[in-house]
């Protein structure tokens, strides 16, 4: 009873209280910027159909993006945000890496997330245990999260797009044997195959037919995937369309080698999965001990915190558990 009352009232439980907090007020800032972004979009949407509604054409100025905020966001602050990407040129790469993981988020308004993330684990971090460096380091943490969140999601929603893609094709190709066309195969795909392949298809779809060339369309869409296997299965479709030839027997062929492309893929996991386990109990193992300290013993801990020396020592070990990280995920990453 004793030990649990000493470790709520270390710098652990303050640090531990302020990643809460500060992953709250994350999380959000992600709740009203996203409603946001979904109410301007809903009301451009709106504005463009009752236009066509009214004369066929849309008349009048395009509305800009940034129009509004719906209620949430400052326009100035939302403004600013996209003026920085704008100027740090990251606008469009930011964009299409929020649209592809389904994030209804503009680049202006997750570049305010991630400085507001930072900001409040600054501020906190700072007002509760007034150390300037774990202070930084919070804020540093936190300004970091929402990257790292996308990057997940973007490699989360890569996974499942390119596990779906054999069947992908093989409905494409059973389409075509039934005597369907192209643009009728691409259809069934997205009306059989489940998320998020569908949602990626009935666009294809929508382009091919608002105008846009097939090739364009599906290239685009190995670009929103950002997958080698969307890559290599977009060139074999353009090439047999310029060519000529029986695509549906092109497509059953490249289906059935990315199936094995995965098994291999999944049987290089389970061989290298030792390898990463260890990575991972590694990089956890000193955080843990840490923790440990700061409840037995944290005048002990303090001084790696409090001193110039112990600084520096934390300084060097950051260093060479990150090059460390990355040595082992080199070593367990194997390219199939």
């Amino acid at each position: 009873m004793g030990l649990a009352l000493d470790f709520w009232g270390s710098p652990a439980a303050l640090a531990l209280a302020v990643g809460l907090v500060t992953a709250a007020a994350f999380l959000f800032g992600v709740m009203l910027f996203g409603t946001a972004a979904r109410r301007r979009k809903e009301r451009e949407i709106a504005e463009r159909m009752s236009s066509v509604s009214r004369g066929g054409r849309i008349s009048g100025p395009k509305v800009p993006l940034d129009a509004g905020s719906g209620g949430w966001i400052p326009k100035s602050v939302t403004r600013f945000g996209q003026r920085f990407a704008d100027a740090r040129g990251f606008s469009e790469r930011l964009d299409a890496e929020l649209e592809a993981a389904s994030v209804s988020l503009r680049s202006g308004e997750f570049v305010v997330v991630t400085v507001a993330a930072g900001f409040i684990g600054l501020i906190l971090t700072y007002g509760i245990t007034r150390n300037p460096w774990l202070s930084a380091g919070v804020g540093a943490a936190a300004a970091a999260a929402p990257t790292f969140a996308l990057r997940i999601a973007l490699k989360r929603r890569a996974e499942k797009l390119r596990e779906q893609l054999p069947d992908v094709l093989t409905i494409m190709a059973s389409s075509l044997r039934a005597g369907h066309s192209f643009l009728q195969a691409l259809d069934t795909v997205a009306k059989e195959i489940a998320q998020p392949a569908a949602t990626e298809f009935q666009r294809v779809v929508a382009e091919i037919r608002l105008g846009r060339s097939a090739e364009d369309a599906l290239e685009a869409l190995a670009e929103r995937v950002g997958s080698a296997d969307f890559r290599w299965a977009v060139l074999a479709v353009n090439i047999q369309r310029e060519v000529g030839g029986n695509l549906a027997e092109i497509l059953d062929n490249v289906a059935d080698t990315l199936r094995e492309r995965a098994m291999m893929r999944r049987q290089v996991r389970v061989l290298t999965s030792e390898g990463r386990l260890s990575a991972i109990v590694l990089a956890i193992l000193p955080f843990a001990i840490g923790l440990y300290m700061f409840v037995t013993n944290p005048t002990y801990i303090g001084l790696l915190f409090s001193t110039k020396i112990g600084l520096i020592m934390l300084s060097g070990a950051a260093i060479f558990m990150i090059v460390g990280i990355l040595w082992m995920r080199k070593i367990v990453d194997i390219d199939v």
